[in-house]
């Protein structure tokens, strides 16, 4: 099948970075959102007509690698494919590129086709392949498979309530949302004094507006200013696992 990747670009304004300049982890996660919803529109399955039919694409797994941040006011552009449809799943790839068109991070994504009527997840129509094209090459090599979660290190908790801005169009917590809640967790002498370099997530339950969430981070040290943490997000009214995730810290430069 013909590959047809597809590229969007976007400039890192002023509300998207940290007090450094650089743009962070989560204006990272939504570029790489928006680009997947214009690819989607591009090839005639946007979101309207997914609503329409009673479909939606739901995100299972990330798995982003960052090696250089951009700045306030450079050129992001982002390159992506889908590089398997099986069954119920399609996997889809992203290049992150600096003006220079130099790669500076990668992600992988695994997204489950689901029927908002029965919510049950569905079979991959061949149409959707027929859209999209074909390219079996992978951003990031990860067989996605079960996360293990870590009950070893130090441990920081944070409680949140959800509120209206975390919600997205199917009515659930948007995607990159979470990564905030994972973050706020994070020991503020990593978060201030070292930069996220990779982050794998898994999202296991949905939450909605009004819920009361908990944060949990283990956190261990590996090197000078060099760590990895590991995250549960627990909902606090449900008692249900949320979200899973891990992410690996260096030194900031």
């Amino acid at each position: 099948m013909t590959s047809r990747n597809f590229t969007a670009e976007f400039e890192v304004h002023y509300h998207e970075v940290n007090p450094y300049e650089q743009a962070t982890p989560l204006t990272l996660l939504y570029y790489l959102e928006d680009t997947a919803i214009a690819h989607s529109e591009a090839v005639g399955f946007g979101v309207g007509r997914l609503k329409a039919e009673g479909l939606a694409w739901i995100l299972n797994r990330w798995h982003l690698q960052i090696d250089c941040y951009p700045r306030h006011g450079d050129i992001v552009t982002i390159e992506t494919w889908p590089s398997k449809f099986e069954r119920f799943y399609a996997t889809r790839e992203f290049l992150i590129k600096n003006s220079q068109q130099e790669i500076i991070g990668r992600a992988s994504s695994l997204w489950i086709l689901y029927n908002t009527v029965t919510k049950r997840p569905l079979r991959v129509r061949p149409e959707f392949q027929e859209a999209y094209g074909l390219n079996s090459a992978r951003a990031v090599e990860d067989a996605f498979a079960a996360f293990n979660k870590e009950e070893a290190g130090d441990e920081e908790v944070k409680v949140f309530s959800v509120r209206r801005s975390d919600i997205d169009t199917n009515g659930h917590v948007n995607n990159a949302n979470y990564l905030q809640w994972i973050l706020e967790a994070v020991p503020e002498i990593i978060y201030q004094e070292c930069c996220l370099s990779s982050l794998e997530i898994q999202y296991k339950k949905e939450t909605t507006y009004g819920s009361q969430i908990r944060s949990k981070c283990l956190f261990q040290q590996t090197g000078n200013l060099e760590f990895v943490c590991h995250h549960e997000i627990l909902g606090i009214d449900s008692g249900q696992e949320l979200t899973l995730a891990k992410t690996a810290w260096v030194p900031r430069s």
